[in-house]
């Protein structure tokens, strides 16, 4: 009975249908079924998170951006009901949690999790909740329902999130703030690792590169350390030297889209700060 259950559980998933729990932000309906919480103050607070995270590049930077506008975000209070919320401050785990659901993509998913069973002590012990990769995933359904963002945006999150971790060599980091412009671009050319900023003087300070991971690691000299300023110089000399035959029109254009971008956060902003 319980392997046809299972069955049955699996081919009602297959096909969409099976009421699998599903993130803040969406709702069952008795009688149209799947779709968005109806609730626009708590649809925007997820909306803000992925508008941040296209414009900062960095879930961290999203975090610091909407702790300073004092936006919360909404907690459901009735276990798995989501129909009523508190409002908290935001929390890392919030903004990682958006970004990396891709329910929140329009994508139906199941099975994406699976157990792993060890030897303890000679007995057997299972442990749930371990992630498969996606082309494991049992189900899979993209455009099932409507989404915050489309499947393509998905992955380039994923892409940047991964890129973002600072502990790995690999593509361009996102920046962590600060003054310095090549932050998370340049590569040791010894070891080919990351280069950190660090800043002296006072605030703002003056920045400088530096390869600390031999130092940290091995307690060797660094490989390498260099002022920033003269290298900043250079670089936004040349990037302007680059676009200078269509400057004024990219500025005037990047002002508007800017000022647009502004009123439209801070409407969003003002939907989700707390309210007494």
């Amino acid at each position: 009975m319980r392997a046809r259950m299972l069955d049955s559980r699996r081919d009602k998933a297959r096909r969409g249908e099976l009421r699998i729990a599903v993130p803040v932000g969406y709702i069952w309906h008795r009688e149209i079924g799947l779709g968005l919480d109806p609730d626009l103050r708590l649809q925007e607070a997820i909306r803000l998170i992925f508008s941040r995270f296209r414009e900062l590049g960095s879930a961290r930077q999203v975090l610091l951006s909407m702790t300073a506008d004092q936006v919360h975000f909404p907690r459901p209070s009735d276990a798995k009901r989501l129909v009523a919320f508190d409002w908290t401050p935001i929390r890392y785990r919030n903004v990682i949690t958006v970004l990396k659901n891709p329910f929140y993509a329009g994508v139906y998913a199941y099975g994406k999790t699976e157990r792993h069973t060890e030897i303890v002590d000679g007995r057997p012990r299972k442990s749930p909740g371990h992630s498969r990769p996606v082309e494991e995933w049992e189900v899979m359904l993209k455009d099932h329902h409507e989404g915050y963002i489309d499947w393509a945006e998905f992955e380039r999150n994923q892409k940047q999130l991964a890129a973002n971790t600072y502990g790995k060599v690999g593509v361009a980091k996102s920046g962590r703030g600060g003054t310095a412009l090549l932050t998370g671009l340049l590569t040791c050319g010894r070891c080919g690792r990351r280069l950190t900023v660090r800043y002296a003087g006072s605030p703002p300070g003056r920045p400088f590169y530096r390869c600390d991971r031999p130092n940290l690691s091995l307690g060797l000299p660094r490989c390498v350390v260099f002022g920033g300023s003269r290298v900043d110089v250079a670089i936004a000399r040349e990037l302007l030297r680059a676009v200078e035959p269509m400057a004024i029109e990219a500025a005037l254009e990047a002002e508007r889209m800017h000022m647009e971008s502004q009123k439209e956060q801070q409407r969003l902003i003002e939907l989700c700060r707390v309210r007494p």
